[in-house]
């Protein structure tokens, strides 16, 4: 299952990727859009609460976790 971390915007989704894929946690930065228009999230295959504890270690803020199953169906997580 894949989970996207929502961030405030671009650079703290690029801070955030190159953060974790330092620990070797493999993820991606991706353009998401929404109700308010467009924004940006860190996103990985598992884990994502891990993840966001170790994101807002280094001062980016995870606004919201929403998982995709792969069949392309959304669940909010938080």
């Amino acid at each position: 299952m894949k989970y996207y971390l929502t961030v405030k915007n671009y650079t703290e989704a690029m801070r955030g990727k190159s953060y974790l894929n330092g620990l070797n946690i493999h993820c991606n930065a991706e353009k998401i859009s929404g109700r308010g228009g467009c924004g940006y999230a860190v996103t990985v295959r598992d884990n994502p609460e891990r993840a966001s504890r170790l994101l807002g270690t280094i001062g980016v803020d995870v606004l919201k976790i929403k998982s995709e199953k792969e069949n392309g169906r959304s669940d909010g997580l938080s």
